[in-house]
């Protein structure tokens, strides 16, 4: 089973054009987008690419155009042109990948209610393509970009995603471990590395990597974080027998959210658990 996509490891960092988001793909808003930009400037920015311009930001502009109003293959071959002539272009590389990727669930939304509007053998295989091709996309980008910028220790974050998602539990495990050498990260990727050990029924790791995201001091991790690993850890706890460990990881939870009525409760009934 495909584990569900979030926000945070899509890699499409950019909202190149009035701040909103070019790859969203709603028809209105692509009206809206296309007037805004006179066929004039199309034309000289067309015209400007044919005579091989000095620098790549007629590209980056026409691309962005097209990205905005949805003409997907307009603004790959926009793209595709620029590489091929600035290929350590850092901003080219970044919005070609972004774009590849804003189009890879563009497609899966649509499987998704296309699935849901008709649940058929068809469009589930289709569902199932559109979450693999995503993957594979989202690993090779994550690739590609730890290439050009080995530092980015955060980038191994979504290339574990991609990767347990098409079977390799073991390199995601792997790349957990190589993001939380960077402190600002290791909360995070703990928290991550819990659900991937959760995942697969390793119930030891996975507590301990809870607990670690919810008790790192130095930096200390985001509430959210803390919360996030105390409840994980307190249900996996709790599922697995563990009621000891399952009061205490429920008990931290309350000094954090003392007026929880839903911890109150739940804490209560562990205590009345038999051990």
């Amino acid at each position: 089973m495909m584990q569900p996509l979030t926000p945070e490891d899509l890699l499409i960092r950019h909202n190149p054009v009035d701040n909103e988001r070019w790859f969203d793909g709603q028809a209105a808003a692509e009206t809206d987008a296309a007037a805004q930009v006179p066929l004039e400037r199309f034309q000289a920015l067309e015209h400007l690419l044919r005579d091989n311009p000095i620098s790549v930001d007629p590209y980056l502009e026409l691309a962005r155009i097209y990205l905005k109003i949805g003409r997907w293959t307009d603004a790959k071959r926009v793209l595709d042109s620029a590489i091929a002539r600035f290929p350590e272009d850092e901003d080219v590389n970044f919005l070609r990948e972004e774009a590849q990727i804003a189009r890879s669930l563009q497609l899966l939304s649509e499987a998704q209610a296309e699935f849901d509007q008709e649940p058929t053998r068809l469009t589930q295989e289709r569902l199932n393509r559109c979450h693999v091709e995503l993957n594979v996309l989202r690993e090779k980008v994550c690739r590609s970009r730890l290439e050009r910028h080995p530092t980015q220790l955060e980038l191994n974050m979504p290339l574990a995603t991609a990767v347990e998602n098409l079977g390799n539990r073991t390199e995601a495990i792997n790349c957990l471990k190589k993001a939380a050498v960077q402190p600002n990260l290791r909360a995070a990727a703990a928290l991550q590395l819990g659900q991937v050990y959760e995942r697969a029924k390793r119930v030891p790791e996975a507590l301990s990597a809870y607990r670690r995201a919810a008790m790192f001091r130095v930096p200390e991790p985001t509430m959210d974080v803390k919360l996030k690993a105390l409840a994980a850890a307190a249900n996996l706890a709790q599922r697995s027998g563990l009621i000891d460990s399952a009061l205490r990881y429920t008990e931290m939870l309350l000094d954090l959210q003392p007026n929880n009525t839903a911890i109150q409760q739940r804490l209560a009934e562990l205590k009345d658990a038999p051990l």
